[in-house]
């Protein structure tokens, strides 16, 4: 509930502090007093379009201070959308219109956009007037107001809960999909690596097989060069004795060979 109402600056309100009741509470007064003003300030501290008219003549600004009390779970839940904590189920609204067009708004001390200040006041305060009434002008409102009407609050709840369990268990069934939809990948991948290495026909040993060839690759050269000479000491003129010296050479030669 309002409980408190603060205006300073507000047209010819220079500074005016109200408080409410929880009973019925009436402004009377005649024409001229003030009392739209007041409207004026409430609207104003709910997020409504105001212009820097309703300033003040000679002032800088007008400010707007509304306190709520005792507000209901429905406030509490756009309050918790929002980011925004009541403590002890109270809230301070305040909005400040300059005279130069601005506008700053709070709740709670911490400042908002005008579009937060109006999301929240539209469940804290139903207008009505001569010829309308504010909830029922907003078409976001009318399947609520239909809603309560039918007093189908546990049925909502209930499809509320299954909704959200819904939204749980197709989350888990996605992942699942997800999970699935890797491995039968994975698995595909190894099949290929497997026909893969089925197609080179692999025998055992091959592996030190190729690895010897890989030495000889590697030592290709000096084996060239190991036989070559070999070859030419085996192939020279010289005599016996030399003959057995170039042999015992050509075979150090060869055994040197790295293999």
């Amino acid at each position: 509930m309002l409980s408190e109402l603060y205006i300073e600056n507000l047209a010819v309100i220079e500074k005016a502090t109200i408080d409410f009741s929880d009973k019925l509470n009436v402004f009377t007064g005649e024409t001229g007093a003030g009392k739209s003003i007041l409207i004026n300030g409430i609207n104003a501290i709910l997020g409504q379009r105001v212009t820097k008219d309703i300033v003040r003549t000679g002032t800088d600004k007008a400010v707007i201070s509304a306190l709520f009390t005792d507000i209901g779970d429905n406030v509490l839940q756009v309050l918790d959308e929002l980011g925004i904590s009541a403590e002890d189920g109270q809230l301070f609204l305040t909005r400040e219109i300059r005279s130069d067009g601005g506008s700053v708004a709070r709740v709670n001390s911490r400042a908002v956009n005008v579009s937060v200040l109006k999301a929240i006041g539209e469940t804290l305060v139903t207008i009505h007037g001569q010829h309308d009434n504010q909830i029922l002008m907003a078409p976001e409102r009318h399947i609520e107001i239909l809603d309560s009407y039918a007093e189908s609050e546990a049925l909502i709840e209930d499809y509320h809960s299954s909704f959200r369990e819904l939204q749980s268990i197709a989350k888990k069934i996605n992942k699942i999909k997800t999970e699935q939809s890797k491995k039968e990948f994975r698995m595909a991948e190894l099949a290929d690596i497997v026909e893969e290495i089925n197609a080179l026909n692999i025998h055992e040993g091959e592996d030190k097989e190729i690895e010897a060839e890989l030495n000889i690759s590697k030592n290709a050269v000096a084996i060239f060069e190991a036989l070559y000479m070999a070859k030419q000491l085996l192939s020279g003129d010289d005599d016996t004795d030399g003959a057995v010296e170039m042999t015992q050479r050509a075979s150090k030669s060869v055994e040197d060979i790295p293999i």
